[in-house]
């Protein structure tokens, strides 16, 4: 439920994105293709006495580029990922956030490294940044 307000969210907000469809855990093979993934983290950040936590969803998001050895191609995804942190960094600053389901509230977005180049072949490659949503659950 988490990344699919994160991928909705993206997938709206986002004008990096500029409307294009981001899948969940599949990340295609041809270029220019988008993907979060989830990965693994600690889920509790911060339990507080009235049942509450603070908690987060690290996830990565990934893109399918075209690679050759055209610098200018490997600059532009670079700029991409540059532009992605700022923006996330921008959205938690104005508190534009992923909206929840009842009982839980967004309150940062953000990424935990900078984008870099995972793979490639000859044709292709998977650009990726971690990423995670900060957000409060309410107790029971």
């Amino acid at each position: 439920m988490i990344i699919d307000a994160i991928k909705k969210y993206i997938e709206k907000e986002c004008p990096l994105v500029s409307g294009k469809k981001i899948k969940v855990n599949n990340l295609g093979e041809n270029p220019v293709s988008f993907s979060i993934d989830q990965v693994p983290a600690t889920p509790i950040i911060k339990k507080y006495v009235d049942g509450g936590t603070m908690r987060q969803a690290a996830f990565v998001f990934a893109s399918r580029e075209e690679y050759d050895a055209e610098v200018w191609k490997q600059i532009a995804a670079a700029n991409f990922y540059e532009e992605l942190q700022e923006w996330f960094e921008e959205q938690s600053k104005a508190k534009n956030l992923p909206v929840l389901e009842a009982g839980k509230k967004s309150l940062r977005i953000e990424t935990t490294s900078s984008g870099y180049l995972m793979s490639n072949d000859r044709k292709t490659a998977r650009y990726q940044i971690q990423c995670r949503l900060i957000y409060y659950k309410e107790g029971r």
